[in-house]
């Protein structure tokens, strides 16, 4: 009966400000947290507190959750902007955030674990005049990842007293109230400011739901590996977040090179052109990596030159030359061979460019895709043997049975044998490129293979080709009039009338259609219809109509 009565005494009291001597101090680390969404209007009001002297600070994840923008109010009515989120679990509806001040006034952290019956004191809302606590006990202690403290409290949360610091009886504090999801259960909990203080960002939190659906700058992450990755998987979406989070990276990793050029590249594509030479210039001046810098310089200008737009007068091909040039002679990396290729190729020096391409390949980065760069340009020169020949080592890098990424190298060779007459050979090449691409062929290919297949007398393969390709794009009238000529040579003069027919209700100007029906009417013994047919085909310009009518 006894132990009863002390827990309801314990339920419903109020502890007066002169027993407490952390009272003071506690009051001082609360605040009044208030958020904005992206238009500026007011999302939520509630609760904080400082959890250390350098402006971290603890809420509730709901109160942010949609935020743009929020602010703080400390007791003594001084307002802080939220420069930054620090760290935050929606499961346990806690978040932290650094508040833009230059000191702040906190507790101590309860480092012990406390048990069933032992006191805690739920400070009042900071708007409050009140100075008492609310005291109560713990009812329940869980272990979070069995090593972080989890409590239960036996009373119910009014939403004003929401994220209101708990203290335990020694001035420690112990985390903020969370109420119960039931609002009518006469129940609320803490959990650990030990797990609330390790709460932090890694890369991967750029991607995970409940620090996207924050909109606030979040803060990076220690590791300078794991900030860069968390800047790259931010995306660019939001250009002013995104290069606050590179002068962020760059305050606290000033000789690490990426800071430099993301900065450099970001200002480039929205064409602050020479801020994005000073991010370069710092970068040298700060003695990070110069090689990756005039790298990452020469690439861009070369980028830019490419989108046509109008350019400052020494962002030019020629400059992202001198550029790579220098990076190559301080680090000759093959990547910047690679890049001095693509360059010297857009200048149209196409001997050179093809120098650079075969030079990749003599290092590590040896590929089919550089060989292929460098059959570009023997084509371009009208050197269809050393296409070939480059082409052919760029089919050699990849083993029977091909994988997928042999699918281009496969595809330009047999665009080379064709122009070489080599049509059998071209076919092979073909199959193995279909087998590859099954589901995402055009009717075209199956008319370029059709027509391979016509001059290697391989007739039925042609026809189910054509056939096919007919099937893919039945608006076409080529390829109607392509199957038509070859069903007249298979001795389907019917289907070959109707083919044609088809193609001539597609086109009436398709002369070559023409021909074919009245060749077909002829073969018929329909000699009037033959010759009209012909007569159309001759009128709209055919020569070997003209020959066919003085036959008829």
């Amino acid at each position: 009966m006894k132990q009863i009565l002390f827990i309801f005494i314990a339920l419903c009291c109020t502890i007066p400000a002169a027993g407490q001597k952390w009272f003071k101090k506690a009051r001082k680390t609360q605040l009044n947290v208030i958020t904005y969404d992206a238009q500026g209007q007011l999302l939520a009001s509630t609760n904080g507190v400082y959890i250390n002297a350098n402006g971290t600070a603890l809420s509730d994840y709901d109160a942010f959750k949609g935020a743009a923008r929020a602010v703080v109010i400390d007791e003594s009515g001084k307002e802080f902007p939220v420069e930054c989120i620090v760290g935050a679990d929606a499961m346990f509806n806690v978040v932290t955030f650094r508040v833009s001040t230059k000191k702040a006034a906190a507790l101590p952290l309860a480092s012990k674990s406390l048990t069933i019956g032992a006191a805690a004191y739920i400070m009042p809302y900071v708007s409050s005049k009140a100075n008492v606590t609310n005291a109560t006990t713990i009812s329940a202690a869980e272990k979070h990842d069995n090593k972080y403290d989890y409590y239960t409290l036996p009373i119910r949360t009014e939403d004003k007293s929401i994220s209101c610091p708990v203290v335990n009886e020694d001035g420690e504090l112990l985390g903020i109230l969370q109420p119960s999801v039931k609002k009518e259960n006469e129940k609320s909990f803490v959990i650990s400011t030990q797990y609330v203080s390790q709460l932090h960002t890694n890369a991967l939190s750029a991607r995970n739901a409940e620090y996207r659906d924050i909109l606030i700058r979040k803060q990076l992450p220690e590791d300078a590996e794991q900030a860069s990755s968390f800047i790259y998987l931010c995306g660019t979406q939001d250009t002013s977040l995104y290069l606050d989070y590179v002068a962020d990276f760059i305050k606290a990793f000033p000789n690490r090179t990426e800071g430099y050029t993301m900065k450099a590249e970001m200002l480039a594509a929205y064409q602050r052109y020479n801020e994005a030479n000073d991010s370069w210039n710092a970068g040298i001046k700060a003695k990070c990596a110069e090689d990756e810098l005039r790298y990452s310089k020469a690439r861009t200008i070369f980028g830019q030159v490419q989108t046509g737009r109008q350019l400052p007068d020494d962002w030019t091909l020629e400059n992202a030359l001198t550029e790579a040039d220098k990076a190559f002679a301080i680090n000759p990396l093959p990547v910047y061979t690679a890049l001095l290729g693509h360059i010297l190729y857009a200048q149209k020096r196409y001997d050179e460019a093809c120098g650079k391409f075969l030079a990749v390949n003599e290092t590590n980065m040896r590929s089919a895709e550089y060989f292929l760069y460098a059959a570009q340009c023997r084509q371009i020169q009208a050197d269809t043997l050393g296409t070939l020949a480059l082409q052919d080592s760029a089919v050699a890098c990849f083993t029977q049975p091909y994988r997928i990424e042999a699918a281009t190298s496969l595809l330009m060779r047999a665009q080379t044998l064709l122009v070489l007459e080599r049509y059998r050979e071209a076919v092979a090449d073909l199959n193995s490129y279909e087998r590859l691409k099954l589901n995402d062929l055009t009717a075209n290919f199956y008319y370029q293979r059709e027509q391979a297949e016509i001059n290697c007398r391989m007739f039925q393969q042609a026809l189910n080709d054509i056939e096919r390709a007919a099937r893919m794009e039945p608006s076409e009238p080529l390829y109607q009039a392509e199957m038509s000529s070859l069903y007249y040579r298979f001795g389907y003069i019917d289907q070959a009338v109707t083919a044609a027919q088809a193609a001539i209700a597609l086109d009436d100007t398709f002369a070559d259609a023409h021909r074919i029906l009245g060749v077909c009417y002829r073969s018929q013994g329909k000699t009037a219809e033959a010759r009209a047919a012909l007569e159309r085909a001759a009128q709209l310009g055919d020569t070997r109509a003209e020959t066919l009518l003085q036959e008829l």
